[in-house]
């Protein structure tokens, strides 16, 4: 893994992703290494050659924008983050997210976390001291497989290391929701993960597959899924027909949750 140390120009972007005002990404690039990523149309703003999920690029100067930033910005809701993991391996060493949570809280931001990182429990210090309905943490899960977490996500933490840290963090009153993204048909089963994480979550999320990495999915399933690989050319050629099914199932799933559930379909 290449760690490059970078500065950037700007922290707070400016969106409408899962309904927040700004995203903050702390890093380029992401050593989980997901076979799904679609965040590596990144590399067509960033000039980066190497293969996406082979590089990190650290903002070294993040916190310091971020100082000013929530002067100039409109106070509002972050999401931490969009195109990239706040608390992947490169976090333990550099802290860049750590800081910036600090900030953001010191100046009322609300904040919500989305990894598939365990770490997110070194900062239970500083989630603490957020301002009640002004956090939540979130974690990406596809499978409570973890022969499947290991396939599609394979740096990201276990599917039992998430669980563990979203029942530290709902023990401590953190409000916390689960993000399935994206659904994996024939693979994800949403029954399995919400009966695992409802009494631990205040919301329950599904996205559909993004088939940006179209190519790099269908080897995945190729290789390690050989009986669903024509079900998924089929899907990547025609989503419309994939996202009528994930809103049907999710549908029969709102009929026996005790949560909210939200679906996402781009």
């Amino acid at each position: 893994m290449e760690i490059n140390r970078i500065r950037c120009k700007s922290i707070l972007s400016k969106t409408g992703l899962y309904g927040v005002d700004y995203s903050a990404n702390p890093y380029i690039g992401c050593s989980h290494s997901c076979a799904y990523c679609y965040a590596v149309f990144m590399k067509k703003f960033t000039g980066h050659e190497d293969e996406w999920g082979s590089f990190v690029d650290v903002k070294m100067n993040a916190p310091e924008l971020l100082k000013e930033e929530v002067k100039k910005k409109k106070c509002g809701s972050v999401l931490l983050s969009s195109v990239t993991d706040p608390y992947q391996p490169a976090e333990k060493d550099y802290k860049i997210s750590r800081e910036l949570l600090d900030i953001l809280e010191k100046n009322g931001f609300s904040v919500s976390v989305l990894t598939k990182n365990s770490l997110v429990l070194r900062d239970l210090d500083i989630l603490k001291k957020f301002d009640h309905g002004k956090l939540s943490v979130g974690f990406t899960v596809n499978s409570v497989d973890e022969r499947d977490t290991r396939i599609w996500e394979p740096g990201a933490s276990s599917f039992e290391e998430r669980l563990e840290a979203l029942e530290k963090l709902h023990s401590e009153n953190i409000p916390t929701y689960l993000h399935v993204g994206p659904w994996l048909e024939g693979i994800t089963n949403l029954k399995q993960i919400l009966d695992r994480t409802e009494d631990i979550i205040q919301e329950f999320q599904v996205e559909n597959m993004n088939t940006t990495r179209k190519d790099e999915i269908l080897d995945t399933v190729r290789k390690n899924y050989p009986d669903l690989e024509q079900r998924y050319r089929k899907t990547v050629s025609d989503p419309k027909k994939h996202n009528q099914r994930l809103k049907k199932e999710v549908e029969d799933l709102r009929k026996r949750s005790r949560v909210p559930i939200k679906v996402y379909i781009d």
